[in-house]
């Protein structure tokens, strides 16, 4: 397979390269312009990542994804993927609620006070009952389900379909060749599906939590570093176990292949969560207390470095195979 042909792109696909980020933009205006203004940020990690596959593929074109089908993957994932992912959250989420907190007023409260982007204005009998909620250990056990289960088995499990589609793509023999073009499929769904996510952080920091440009600024650090980070890590992960159970004959179940993936996720998560709640807050409300920040950036970057470590072990291990094998 040249270098060429992992190139080449339709003129749908084209059309779709010009049109889909300036559409995203621009519809982003009308409900926001400060996002929309902020929005190009979200799609540095995606041009970082086409940089990177360009210079792998000129290096060996045969081993690599091809292009085409990794774009339509990042358009299937920020749309189709993401859509589907929201509503599996959804559902888990209101099962988990009702369950725990019952169907009657305290269920009620709970999501009024899940729903908020801010505590500006509240009183002090609602920031006492939000603290009730925060502390209670139904919504310890709420969150534990909301970080584990419902985003980080359903997100991880929109990364792994790209491996999956993959696994039967194009002839034997082409898939014998391209034993690293899943990390690239991957990388492209779970690059589709975050560019979305950050952008609507960014849309929900300025509309509804009414952040400050230094806030704001804050928050493009952590999703653009700590959270595209942390998904594509994880992302990288999954498909370099797929790629050892497909490629060099590793027994590996699929819970082996995805499941690490998913406790890293969700562990992430909850301890973005859990700061939240150790102030009182019921959801996501950015904590303020400096003890409490630098905990969450500190527990946050040994997950995200603990991901990093998997990945360059599990890269380090493929590569002196394939020396042990020429």
């Amino acid at each position: 397979m040249s270098h060429a042909q992992n190139t080449s792109l339709s003129l749908s696909v084209r059309l779709l390269c010009y049109i889909g980020p300036p559409s995203v933009i621009l519809l982003t205006s009308i409900a926001s312009p400060r996002t929309a203004l902020l929005s190009p940020i979200a799609f540095l990690p995606t041009a970082w990542f086409i940089k990177l596959w360009r210079e792998s593929n000129s290096i060996n074109a045969s081993r690599r994804g091809e292009l085409e089908p990794m774009i339509w993957t990042y358009a299937a994932a920020c749309t189709v993927g993401l859509t589907t992912v929201m509503l599996v959250q959804m559902v888990t989420c209101s099962a988990a609620s009702s369950i725990l907190f019952g169907l009657g007023q305290t269920r009620a409260d709970f999501w009024n006070e899940f729903r908020r982007s801010t505590i500006d204005g509240l009183t002090a009998d609602e920031l006492t009952r939000r603290a009730e909620l925060a502390v209670s250990w139904q919504n310890w056990v709420f969150n534990s389900v909301f970080t584990f289960f419902a985003a980080g088995f359903s997100e991880e499990i929109l990364k792994y379909l790209p491996i999956a589609y993959t696994r039967r793509r194009g002839t034997v023999e082409q898939r014998k060749q391209r034993n690293r073009a899943y990390i690239d499929y991957a990388l492209a769904g779970a690059l589709g599906f975050g560019v979305i996510e950050n952008i609507g952080f960014l849309y929900v920091s300025c509309e509804q939590g009414h952040e400050t440009w230094p806030r704001l600024m804050l928050t493009i650090f952590e999703r653009m570093v700590f959270g595209s980070l942390g998904h594509l890590l994880v992302a990288s992960l999954t498909a370099l176990r797929a790629i050892r159970r497909d490629y060099y004959g590793d027994q590996m179940s699929w819970w082996a292949v995805v499941g690490p993936s998913v406790m890293l996720h969700g562990t992430f998560d909850f301890v973005a969560m859990a700061a939240s709640a150790l102030e009182g807050n019921v959801g996501w409300i950015h904590p303020t207390g400096v003890r409490n920040t630098t905990a969450m950036f500190g527990l946050i970057s040994g997950v995200v470095a603990t991901a990093a470590w998997q990945v360059r072990r599990e890269w380090k291990a493929l590569d002196d195979r394939d020396r042990q094998r020429r």
